[in-house]
């Protein structure tokens, strides 16, 4: 005798193929023993980040090198997009995005052009998109200030620490990660910049 299990996967409604006759009830019943559904991935937007993290170690390990990162705003433009080709799609942009990275943090542009012109071509082709060229421009207009070029890199920081923060549910560790930074030096900056503790929730756990 064989002991077998079968795991069967799916992305067809075989309650309704059963009902009209475009499947079979015996085998239904005997595969329907314990069934786990898994939404697609553009109703769970915020597992990308858990996804892109797992991805890019996965197959920086495969193709031999070290795990460049991402930056925020490209995990930011992948958790935009509606992913029709669910997680698989995902996972082929990132190990396309890796083979053509050269070793720095994959970027705005690295993303879109490896989602084969999916995503927005304007925001990757001019490597800023519109929100951060304006508000750039904001800040250059606001008249003549000492030290303003100090004054918006640090307020630059602090917005770009917060979205990461944001990006890992305030997991300090991997925000640390994502922004290349080690994590006493994310520390630091939390403390110099005076984000809201409410804003950073530290996982022990990672």
């Amino acid at each position: 005798p064989v002991d077998v299990r079968i795991i069967a996967a799916t992305n067809r409604d075989l309650e309704r193929a059963l009902q009209q006759g475009r499947f079979r009830e015996d085998l239904y019943y005997r595969l329907k023993v314990v069934t786990i559904s898994l939404p697609p991935l553009h109703e769970r937007l915020d597992d990308i980040p858990l996804l892109v993290d797992y991805f890019l170690a996965r197959f920086a390990a495969e193709l031999d090198m070290d795990n460049p990162g991402i930056v925020p705003e490209a995990v930011a433009e992948l958790a935009r997009y509606d992913w029709p080709g669910n997680v698989r799609e995902l996972a082929n942009t990132l190990q396309k995005a890796l083979i053509f990275n050269r070793g720095a943090p994959v970027q705005v542009a690295e993303v879109a052009h490896a989602a084969d012109g999916a995503m927005d071509p304007a925001a990757a082709s001019q490597g800023t998109d519109p929100p951060t060229r304006q508000w750039i421009r904001q800040a250059l207009s606001a008249g003549q200030t000492p030290n303003r070029f100090d004054a918006a890199m640090d307020q630059f920081a602090s917005m770009l620490i917060s979205e990461a923060l944001s990006l890992t549910h305030g997991n300090r560790s991997r925000a640390a990660k994502l922004l290349g930074l080690s994590r006493p030096t994310l520390h630091s900056k939390i403390d110099k910049y005076r984000l809201k503790l409410k804003t950073v929730v530290e996982d022990e756990s990672d």
